[in-house]
C-alpha cells in the first residue's frame, strides 16, 4: 500500500519483545509451580510415613502393656500371638486392641523396601533383651530429607 504524504497508518499488535516478555514470565511462574508441587508432595509423603509409623508404635506398644512383651514382626502383622509364618496367622489371636486397623499398613524387612513403598511402609524390629523383646525400633522414610528416621519405643539394648 503507498502511504500518502499526510496520512499515517497504524499497525496493531504486539512486538516480538513484549510476546518475548510474556513467554519468559509463564516459563518462571511455571518453574516455581513445579518446584512447590514437588516440595508439597514430599512432605505429604512423609507425613503419610509418619503417621504409619505412630500407628505401628502405638500398637507395638499396647501390645507390650497387655502381654508384657513387644510383638515380633509375624505377630504384629498378623495380630497372632504364635503365627505359622510371617503372612498367615495362626495360633491364638493377639489383643484386639493392638490390631493394626489399617490393612494398608505394611511392615518392610529392609529400609529400601521402606523408601520404595511411598510412605505406606514402615520397617519394624524388635529388640530382644535375653528373655523377651523389650521394645522395638521402627523407622520410616523421610521424603523432605531424603533419609530414614528411627524411632526407640520401649527398651532396645
Amino acid at each position: 500500500m503507498i502511504k500518502g504524504l499526510g496520512t499515517q497508518e497504524t499497525e496493531r499488535g504486539f512486538t516480538i519483545v513484549e510476546l518475548l516478555i510474556v513467554v519468559v514470565v509463564i516459563a518462571i511462574l511455571a518453574a516455581i509451580t513445579v518446584v512447590s508441587y514437588t516440595g508439597i508432595s514430599q512432605r505429604a509423603k512423609t507425613s503419610r510415613s509418619l503417621s504409619t509409623t505412630e500407628q505401628v508404635r502405638s500398637k507395638a506398644a499396647v501390645w507390650n502393656s497387655l502381654l508384657n512383651s513387644y510383638p515380633d514382626l509375624a505377630q504384629l502383622r498378623t495380630n497372632s500371638l504364635a503365627p505359622p509364618n510371617i503372612d498367615t496367622a495362626g495360633g491364638a489371636t493377639g489383643p484386639i486392641e493392638a490390631k493394626l486397623s489399617s490393612p494398608g499398613v505394611a511392615m518392610g524387612a529392609t529400609i529400601d523396601e521402606v523408601r520404595a513403598d511411598n510412605g505406606n511402609t514402615v520397617y519394624y524390629a524388635p529388640c530382644w533383651d535375653g528373655t523377651r523383646f523389650s521394645g522395638a525400633n521402627i523407622s520410616y522414610w523421610n521424603y523432605s530429607t531424603n533419609s530414614a528416621v528411627n524411632m526407640v519405643t520401649g527398651n532396645c539394648p
